[in-house]
């Protein structure tokens, strides 16, 4: 009996993980987005004077970038490669224009670069930066011109920005196990049909184990109960947090342009429970709600039952007695 109620908590337990896993698992699938959302939540909940601060550090990088809007950086070329094939016959060119005696402008600067090119150095620099983080200076221009014709607002200008300044493709961290991890969840993702198969399997086991269809309906209304606590609890919590003590990323973004303390563990703790929030949608939160209404439906069904079994019963003792006093 004592196994019986073992593998009763193993397999609902093993219901409850793998529904949160799948629930959850459209999070990871937009982790890029994910990242870049939490870096606008730091410049939203931070102090207004930290927030002009940053803006106006950013709009002194979009004057830097205007005034040196004809350099071209090696960080540019590496990114556009047809750019550095271009590079390459444009020396074609100079060399043969060179041995004609034609007059060239900027010579002594097209030289060196034609240099640096067919030698391999500039080959071997984007080797180097391979794998590195290159920021699109292309679409921070864009943004930076926006800005300045009014058509963005401050917040939208530093998300935009650091947007930019993100790589597209960014992945989560893949350090030992958190790598398996992702793998595993990746691998999973690809292939959602495991979930289902799995759970019809766990399903099936737990209906085996009762035989019974009002007492497996029981157990699924506290799944359902147990499922809504575990998405919604965590949601409500910061939401509390955020009203009554307040979210302050004020030091964390300073630090980002090197003013302030990272080393602040209300403005740590903040950025957690930022990052926490954005692995909540609409459809999480509403299928949060639905497992507690169901869970809560289901107690209550329960509680009538206990109540009505107490009347039964209280009513079959009174009979009882009745009978004795007639004996």
């Amino acid at each position: 009996m004592g196994f019986r109620k073992f593998l009763i908590w193993l397999v609902k337990n093993l219901i409850i993980i793998l529904l949160v896993t799948l629930i959850f698992s459209t999070v990871t699938l937009d982790f890029p987005n994910l990242i870049k959302g939490v870096f606008g939540d730091i410049f939203a909940y931070a102090s207004p004077d930290a927030q002009k601060e940053v803006v106006s550090k950013l709009a002194e990088t979009c004057s830097s970038l205007e005034h040196g809007e004809g350099i071209i950086t090696i960080s540019q070329i590496c990114a556009n490669r047809s750019m550095l094939d271009s590079i390459r016959e444009n020396c074609r060119n100079y060399r043969e224009l060179k041995r004609r005696g034609a007059k060239i402008e900027n010579e002594a600067r097209v030289g060196e670069t034609c240099m640096q090119v067919e030698s391999g150095d500039i080959e071997k620099s984007c080797n180097k930066l391979e794998g590195s983080i290159l920021p699109d200076f292309s679409s921070i221009g864009a943004v930076c011109k926006d800005y300045k014709a009014g058509l963005i607002n401050d917040r939208e200008f530093f998300f935009n920005v650091i947007s930019g300044a993100l790589p597209a493709n960014i992945e989560s961290p893949r350090i030992g196990a958190m790598e398996k991890y992702n793998d595993a969840l990746n691998y999973l993702n690809k292939n959602k049909i495991i979930y289902f198969i799995v759970l019809l399997v766990l399903l099936s086991v737990l209906y085996l184990l009762f035989m019974n269809p009002e007492l497996f309906l029981i157990v699924l209304s506290q799944i359902s109960f147990s499922l809504g606590i575990l998405i919604m609890l965590p949601y409500i919590a910061i939401t509390a947090y955020g009203k009554f003590i307040g979210i302050d990323t004020t030091p964390v973004l300073g630090s980002m342009f090197g003013s302030g303390s990272i080393f602040d563990f209300k403005a740590i703790l903040s950025v957690i429970l930022l990052m926490s929030l954005r692995t909540y949608n609409s459809l999480i939160i509403t299928l949060g709600i639905i497992f507690l209404a169901v869970g809560i439906a289901g107690k209550v069904y329960v509680f009538g039952l206990k109540r009505k079994s107490k009347v039964v019963k209280v009513k079959q003792e009174i009979k009882a007695r009745k009978k004795k006093k007639i004996n």
